[in-house]
């Protein structure tokens, strides 16, 4: 195999991704959130749907939102497309049309890059603490509508400290559950020493490494904010070194001119897809979902599948505010978060599918190969998505990564995916269909700043950044 030629360590960066950090060992990271699970639990508590302190249902048509009109609101949409083999559907959706902020905070120390990494714990996490970015706020928590303090740091991403800006990206969140959602993702790096409190601290992007290899640590808004870091090309980091599949990232990622495809033609196909097929979104209440059913505790489907709306009521010593309700989507189970590569000519490519959802602003986006929420129950059903027999019955050889990764918590009970990475034998996968794409890492990494990706595509690739 051919080797990424070896330069040295001059980078903070790459630094970064190959040095345990001198603040906390990750062993001791792992200890901070034992610690802080045990001192500041959260207390959460499934309650009624119309038991929600200060969100009530509004007619018009039917809707559960905050009172002051702030955060999010749940709706009703309706669904109809020539995309798929499913022409019409009626979901709730997340409606929460303000831009947020998810942002690290990075200095170099000792020629070493760091981050400032937050201990965060959010209603919907299954497991109590995990590791976020420094700042994970919407506008309403930026400008206190929930009444409480305003978010530690959030000085240095809204202008009021000076700081040099090294990623400033608008991204899409789940255009499955939520309605045009973008936040903007962040990393700066301060001019003038950075106060640290307790439920913060310094680590490096090897420790984050480590970190995602263990199911929900780090939590999505953190996985969002690595997949668009400027990382240092791969042929810095001498990586002949490494392992086999390894090597082979390191050669998909630095030969972006090498795939199946040129940048100018896999955009092309993007826009071929975007105007060859309709969507058309019709706002419904939510009791007027065709196959949902609303009742005092929950919104759920008729067919026990998909998701639920369901209540919650939270307590915390460890946030701005130290009670509230609100509204979570439930997603019972394990959902999966699966991209297929193979190797084309020599290359490792991987499979790149186009995503039609009812929140994407530009109808397609691209994602990971399969992304189902209830891919158990819908196995060898009509609508199970292309390729998710690979996943179900893989060969453990094929298997390059594999954890559970929690969702965002402060929307989602209890949602988690496997993520999973399969690298079949080549010529396993011979003719796709006319929504799929084989990409290599290269040209990946150079469409993310321009908002094309999911999400769930994003976070398979802050995996795969540092693995």
């Amino acid at each position: 195999m051919t080797q990424a030629p070896f330069v040295s360590f001059a980078d903070p960066t790459a630094l970064s991704l190959v040095t345990e950090g001198r603040f906390r060992s990750t062993a001791e990271v792992l200890s901070w959130l034992e610690t802080m699970n045990r001192e500041r639990p959260m207390k959460v508590d499934l309650v009624a749907l119309d038991e929600l302190a200060e969100w009530s249902f509004r007619s018009g048509p039917l809707s559960l939102g905050h009172n002051s009109g702030k955060f999010f609101t749940m709706r009703g949409v309706r669904t109809e497309t020539d995309f798929g083999n499913v022409p019409v559907w009626d979901q709730p959706i997340i409606y929460q049309p303000e831009i947020g902020i998810l942002g690290f905070i990075t200095r170099v120390f000792d020629g070493i890059r760091y981050f400032l990494i937050q201990a965060k714990v959010e209603p919907g996490n299954i497991n109590g603490f995990q590791i976020s970015p420094t700042l994970q706020a919407t506008r309403s928590n930026l400008t206190r509508a929930h009444r409480g303090s305003t978010p530690r740091y959030a000085e240095y991403f809204t202008g009021k400290k000076p700081v040099n800006i090294l990623v400033d990206q608008l991204q899409s969140e789940q255009g499955s559950r939520f309605l045009n959602k973008q936040n903007r993702n962040m990393v700066v790096e301060p001019l003038d020493e950075v106060p640290l409190y307790d439920d913060f601290c310094w680590v490096t992007l090897a420790q984050i490494k480590t970190l995602l290899q263990r199911d929900n640590l780090v939590n999505m808004d953190a996985r969002s904010v690595l997949s668009c870091m400027p990382l240092p090309r791969w042929e810095m980091l001498g990586c002949g070194g490494l392992h086999e599949f390894g090597d082979s990232l390191s050669i998909s990622a630095c030969h972006d001119n090498a795939g199946v495809h040129t940048n100018h033609e896999l955009l092309q196909w993007l826009t071929w897809m975007r105007s060859s097929y309709e969507r058309k979104l019709s706002m419904r209440g939510l009791d007027e979902l065709n196959g949902w059913r609303k009742t005092r505790h929950e919104i759920s489907h008729e067919s026990g599948r998909y998701f639920s709306v369901v209540g919650v009521s939270v307590e915390s010593t460890s946030r701005e505010v130290s009670r509230w309700t609100q509204p979570l989507v439930y997603h019972p189970g394990e959902g999966i978060n699966g991209l297929i590569t193979q190797r084309i000519r020599g290359v490792l490519h991987f499979l790149v599918r186009a995503c039609l959802y009812p929140g994407n602003r530009d109808h397609f986006e691209l994602g990971s190969t399969v992304s189902r929420s209830d891919y158990l129950s819908c196995t060898g059903h009509p609508d199970a998505p292309e390729f998710l027999d690979l996943f179900v019955n893989r060969d453990p050889s094929w298997v390059r990564y594999s954890s559970i990764q929690s969702e965002e918590g402060g929307r989602f009970y209890h949602y988690q995916n496997r993520y999973m990475v399969l690298e079949l034998p080549a010529g396993t996968i011979k003719e796709i269909p006319e929504y799929f794409r084989w990409f290599t890492l290269g040209q990946i990494q150079s469409l993310i700043p321009h908002g094309y990706f999911t999400i769930e595509m994003r976070n398979l690739h802050a995996c795969l950044l540092l693995y």
